[in-house]
């Protein structure tokens, strides 16, 4: 991290990341328990995650940072001296990824949208916003390992410091954002 820099912890941004994911409206899509036989042991996730990382953390300087656990869920964070990889992951949900500057935590976005940009995925229609994403615990780890994979293949100029793509990332968030308001506006149910 550049001198001069402040971190900002964790807790203080889950907010902003909230924000940037394409279908995290939590307010909308109920949250899905999985059941009992899915349940997982916190050490058989933080092995699998550790496993998925592991090529970033050797090839790129990354060291796990903070992780924050909840009823829902997980928040895992991945810092090297320019970067900080946020994993964000809800039980029975798809997980995603952030991708901040870690000197200013403003310059950020999100794996999928890096994806969308490079052509590799198609962007996300606004009803795709509304529909629950659903991950069995037995896939977690080959998902984890594919969004890693993509991140090193894709998202190595991020990864090193390079944010020059951050703006057209946040420009295809922010259009997105609106097209998600305009599509609610229209499929509001009447009380």
């Amino acid at each position: 991290m550049k001198k001069g820099r402040k971190r900002v912890p964790l807790q203080d941004r889950l907010s902003y990341f909230s924000e940037i994911r394409w279908y995290n409206f939590s307010q909308v899509v109920p949250f899905i328990n999985p059941s009992e036989s899915e349940a997982m042991k916190k050490s058989d996730f933080e092995e699998i995650v550790q496993k998925a990382f592991r090529g970033l953390e050797s090839k790129h300087g990354f060291k796990k940072g903070e992780t924050v656990y909840s009823k829902k869920g997980c928040i895992v964070q991945f810092v090297n001296t320019t970067t900080d990889v946020t994993l964000h992951y809800e039980i029975g949900g798809e997980p995603w990824l952030a991708i901040a500057d870690a000197g200013n935590h403003e310059n950020k976005s999100t794996l999928d949208w890096l994806l969308v940009e490079r052509g590799v995925e198609k962007a996300p229609t606004p009803a795709q916003a509304f529909q629950s994403t659903n991950l069995a615990v037995k896939d977690l780890a080959a998902s984890l390992e594919k969004k890693n994979q993509q991140l090193l293949e894709y998202g190595t100029d991020l990864i090193k410091g390079d944010f020059s793509l951050m703006p057209a990332l946040q420009k295809r968030a922010k259009k997105y954002a609106l097209d998600c308001n305009r599509y609610l506006a229209l499929h509001k149910t009447k009380k």
